[in-house]
């Protein structure tokens, strides 16, 4: 806030004095809150995010509640924006194969696929769909 602006304030008598943080002058107005400007709060949580501030240092120093501080960290709230869709990734599922060179690998038929899991054999049909045998997967990896 410059002086003009702080000029206009006191001459439409909305403030009362100025407290000093951080090199800045805040407005106080006559019920003894601190009208923040945004340039201010937005330095703050810039010193903040980078750790050149504490939010203890922050907070002690212009006398505000942990939650503040937090939320000038944070920085500010979007008004009317469309609420976003939270998109999420396909999350690519993978299995451990093990190959036992000492152990003989039994000859499934052409036509089947051999799935064990667990203690657990499947025979499924060589068409079965890979998105349903990844279901599968899913299912035995969430069940251990």
């Amino acid at each position: 806030m410059n002086t003009q602006t702080l000029g206009a304030l006191s001459s439409d008598q909305k403030i009362d004095k100025v407290f000093h943080a951080f090199g800045y002058s805040i407005p106080v107005g006559k019920d003894g809150r601190r009208l923040w400007p945004t340039k201010f709060k937005r330095e703050m949580a810039k010193r903040m995010r980078s750790g050149t501030l504490s939010i203890s240092d922050v907070q002690k120093t212009c006398q505000i509640s942990d939650k503040t501080a937090y939320a000038w960290r944070k920085g500010p709230k979007q008004k009317n924006s469309p609420k976003r869709q939270k998109f999420h990734e396909p999350v690519p599922v993978f299995a451990e194969i093990k190959v036992q060179h000492d152990i003989p690998v039994e000859q499934a038929e052409a036509s089947h696929i051999v799935f064990k899991r667990d203690g657990c054999e499947l025979l499924l049909p060589s068409n079965y769909p890979v998105a349903d045998l990844v279901g599968l997967i899913r299912a035995f990896e969430s069940g251990s």
